[in-house]
């Protein structure tokens, strides 16, 4: 199995995709956050399955980042979960945008991780929207 590690970083505020609290809860909230010298909750390892897919684990929790409910409509909260054999919502695509950045593709709905309202705050929510091509939209891996 193919894995790699990295940061998540939102081309619009420069944040990384964080777990709230470093909290190995599941449901945790996935949120951005200002880039914290060793701070496992902001590092994740990509596992590839199949298709181009990846499970994008947190390094600190070993949790799935995961559309909660498995959830299609735009502005379904992104999570960490228990991963859970073959659910879609668990698996996430990259598709290259501009220079070094990427949308990041939840496979059960085609829909994109993005920052909730184009939020450069610390703590703005992570979720799922429909892929309209802005920087909200865009992560690059760090």
């Amino acid at each position: 199995m193919s894995v790699f590690t990295a940061t998540l970083v939102a081309e619009n505020s420069d944040k990384c995709a964080s777990v709230l609290a470093e909290s190995t809860d599941n449901g945790a909230e996935v949120v951005q956050w200002e880039y914290v010298h060793g701070k496992k909750n902001q590092i994740w390892n990509l596992e590839a399955t199949t298709g181009g897919y990846y499970l994008v684990r947190a390094t600190h929790s070993g949790k799935c980042l995961s559309v909660l409910a498995e959830g299609f409509n735009d502005g379904a909260q992104v999570v960490q979960w228990d991963y859970v054999p073959g659910k879609q919502n668990q698996e996430w695509r990259l598709i290259q945008k501009s220079g070094h950045y990427f949308a990041i593709e939840a496979r059960h709905s085609g829909k994109v991780l993005s920052v909730l309202a184009e939020s450069t705050d610390n703590g703005a929510k992570l979720v799922q929207w429909e892929d309209v091509n802005k920087t909200n939209q865009h992560f690059r891996l760090g």
